[in-house]
């Protein structure tokens, strides 16, 4: 495998005006460069891009830190972000705390590393002060830290005023909402709050089932929902997120229960797996490729050191109407 040096020699120069022109530096000719560029060519170079970005205080890669890859919004999030940092030269690196603090404040150490550039953030378990203190450009999703850290937010509140709408419509009396188990500062909390608030004023009852992030996979949510609605036959609708609403859909149509005559699901997210089942789900939906690219936007201006403005920002979610409510 060539390196810098062959370069160099077969270019007739010095190995540090190969370095300013693999650095992007002005300080070379036109002609200099060019006989380095041919000689990189000739010999199949690849420049070792985390050793340049040691030099150059940056290595091009931003991470993603979220609470599970396996869970919808995050995976689908994700993919977007991806696309977008691509489209502006940066990689992605994206891990996962799988619910344990211990794996997210290893992650934050590494982080500060000349590692990434800077920091998405879907899940802060630990300390304020590492978040505050944190030496490089970081963003969340989902979460309101302080006022100087930038958020990026779909509207949870009209999202919870969306679902109850349709259950509301339906005419249903006795409901549930899938909710993840507490964390400090998740802003997805208002539209469950909403969601309850809408149902209770119309006169229906809600209820709360708490979920952690890595409790279930689908065979987990399948068994979850058959075991509620054995014991509940009362419950005439769920709302939750794509994959636990498409495991009771799948139970309540097992169990004879009429879609949406007698049983109701609204999806919320939207992603391709709410309208992947024999009956197309009724979804509230998050704009993922908005949010992302708002992601990137923010996080690129504080990487390149200008001023952001506004450290909040919400986006709309949309209703689509399927054949579940």
């Amino acid at each position: 495998m060539a390196t810098i040096r062959d370069v160099a020699a077969r270019a007739g120069v010095a190995v540090c005006t190969v370095s300013r022109v693999l650095n992007g530096s002005a300080a070379v000719s036109p002609k200099t460069k060019a006989r380095i560029t041919d000689a990189m060519a000739e010999l199949d170079y690849v420049p070792n891009e985390l050793a340049r970005g040691m030099f150059r205080q940056k290595s091009g890669i931003v991470s993603m830190l979220v609470p599970s890859i396996r869970h919808m919004f995050f995976g689908n999030l994700a993919h977007f972000v991806e696309r977008e940092l691509y489209r502006h030269g940066y990689k992605l690196m994206l891990c996962s705390t799988d619910g344990k603090k211990e794996r997210e404040a290893e992650y934050m150490r590494t982080f500060r590393s000349n590692l990434v550039d800077g920091v998405i953030l879907g899940v802060a378990s630990l300390d304020l002060d590492v978040y505050e203190n944190f030496k490089k450009p970081l963003i969340t999703t989902d979460i309101r830290i302080n006022d100087s850290i930038p958020v990026v937010v779909s509207d949870n509140d009209t999202g919870g005023a969306l679902a109850a709408d349709a259950f509301i419509r339906r005419g249903c009396k006795c409901v549930i909402q899938l909710i993840s188990a507490s964390e400090r500062f998740v802003l997805s909390l208002q539209r469950h709050l909403r969601f309850a608030a809408k149902l209770r004023d119309a006169g229906i009852a809600v209820q709360d089932v708490e979920i952690k992030w890595d409790e279930f996979d689908y065979h987990g949510y399948q068994e979850l929902a058959q075991s509620i609605l054995d014991a509940h036959p009362e419950i005439d609708g769920v709302m939750a997120a794509d994959m636990p609403a498409c495991a009771f859909l799948k139970a309540a149509i097992r169990m004879g229960r009429r879609v949406p005559e007698e049983f109701c699901v609204v999806a919320y997210d939207g992603t391709y797996l709410a309208h992947v089942n024999t009956l197309d789900m009724t979804a509230v939906s998050q704009p993922l490729d908005e949010m992302a690219a708002k992601m990137v936007e923010v996080l690129l201006e504080l990487i390149d050191g200008s001023e952001v403005k506004g450290t909040y920002v919400q986006l709309p979610v949309s209703f689509r109407q399927g054949e579940t409510a």
